[in-house]
């Protein structure tokens, strides 16, 4: 039961990868999201992908639940973060500097990745912090990110900070603790961002409107506002895998119930709200109905799960320049390219995370947790 279950983390990390490649190999780079149109089979698809985005939303579930399983079987905080980088930081080096060399090589007149052009652009990829960021530090510098998937890892990292010390802050109330700062952190960007624009408080006082100001301009830089309902959810989905109970009527009960409902109205739209509700059915299958759920445990979809995190580095802007610039040799076939370019590069992620991350992985590991002296027991003859 129990290997089934992580065997269907891997396959919903498959279904979200491939979300996520369909939209930007189909509708990323078309209109209305993008002035321009990239892809030389025009609108073929005529937006049968245009959400597949949202496919981030569910990785952050699936995150949400895994750093929760991770934390109940770390020891230190700091042992913790230094997993965190070990599994974060060998693919971004390898496929940042693909991206590099790629875009340099083929990216030519007229320029689609322009930041991928730019040695400077490895500070915020290779640091998981945003441009924004640097931009305070160094202004002037008009940094961006090498690759425009990355905003997610700076996502990502704010959450490890998160759910890390509130964890090792009080292991038993770990649960209620993250719950309460998810939802002050979901106050904190939505108040300000619907009700507080600074023009209204602005008739009350100068003073009051500059702290509005204040809170938005943290809302841009600190983006998990917009995202930790997600990765609540996915620490609920854990807390419920361990069988552990949680009373409708008792804090806990509601805090879940209107981090829900809030990201249920968050979605807007209808067709993303159903793209919601079928992650979290997803989950609650995965816990109570997991046989029902037998069809995604094909070993393609779990492999292809395995190294989603490399795949989605190395996805974005090659995938697309290579669609691009030799998509249209294909002629009327010419669609055919976004799943001959999505084998592709599932293909080089294997190689590079079978050969490489891997290897630079497990060297990381060794210098990062040198193995204590085994000190030799006295005995008695």
């Amino acid at each position: 039961m129990e290997k089934r279950r992580i065997q269907l983390l891997d396959s919903f990390r498959f279904l979200a990868i491939i979300s996520v490649m369909l939209y930007h190999y189909t509708s990323r780079w078309t209109q209305p999201v993008s002035e321009v149109n990239l892809y030389p089979f025009g609108d073929f698809f005529k937006g049968a992908f245009q959400h597949g985005g949202k496919g981030v939303q569910f990785f952050f579930i699936i995150s949400g639940f895994v750093i929760s399983y991770t934390l109940e079987n770390t020891n230190q905080l700091s042992a913790f973060f230094k997993n965190r980088l070990i599994r974060l930081l060998p693919p971004m080096i390898l496929w940042s500097v693909i991206t590099y060399l790629i875009c340099v090589a083929l990216d030519h007149t007229p320029m689609i990745f322009g930041a991928s052009h730019n040695l400077k652009n490895f500070l915020p990829s290779l640091t998981f912090i945003s441009p924004d960021v640097w931009e305070l530090i160094f202004p002037g510098k008009d940094l961006a990110w090498l690759n425009g998937s990355y905003w997610t890892l700076w996502v990502e990292v704010q959450f490890y900070v998160i759910a890390g010390l509130l964890f090792f802050m009080n292991k038993e109330k770990f649960f209620r603790n993250i719950l309460i700062v998810s939802l002050l952190i979901i106050l904190a960007n939505y108040i300000p961002l619907h009700y507080s624009a600074p023009q209204i408080f602005e008739r009350l006082s100068p003073r009051s409107a500059s702290i509005v100001t204040s809170f938005m301009d943290a809302n841009h830089l600190f983006t998990i506002g917009f995202y930790i309902g997600f990765f609540a959810l996915g620490v609920v989905f854990h807390y419920l895998y361990a069988r552990k109970p949680i009373k409708l009527i008792s804090f806990e009960g509601i805090a879940v119930t209107a981090i829900f409902c809030y990201q249920l109205y968050a979605c807007v739209i209808t067709p993303v709200r159903i793209m919601f509700l079928v992650m979290i059915a997803l989950f609650v299958l995965m816990i109570y109905k997991d046989s029902w759920l037998r069809f995604l445990e094909a070993p393609v979809f779990r492999r292809i799960g395995a190294i989603s995190y490399s795949v989605y580095l190395a996805h974005e802007n090659i995938g697309v320049l290579l669609i691009n610039k030799y998509g249209g040799y294909l002629g009327k076939w010419s669609p055919l390219s976004v799943p001959i370019v999505m084998i592709l590069i599932i293909c080089l992620s294997e190689i590079s995370y079978r050969f490489v991350e891997q290897k630079m992985g497990r060297f990381l590991k060794g210098r990062m947790f040198k193995p204590k002296p085994v000190i030799p027991s006295h005995t008695t003859v």
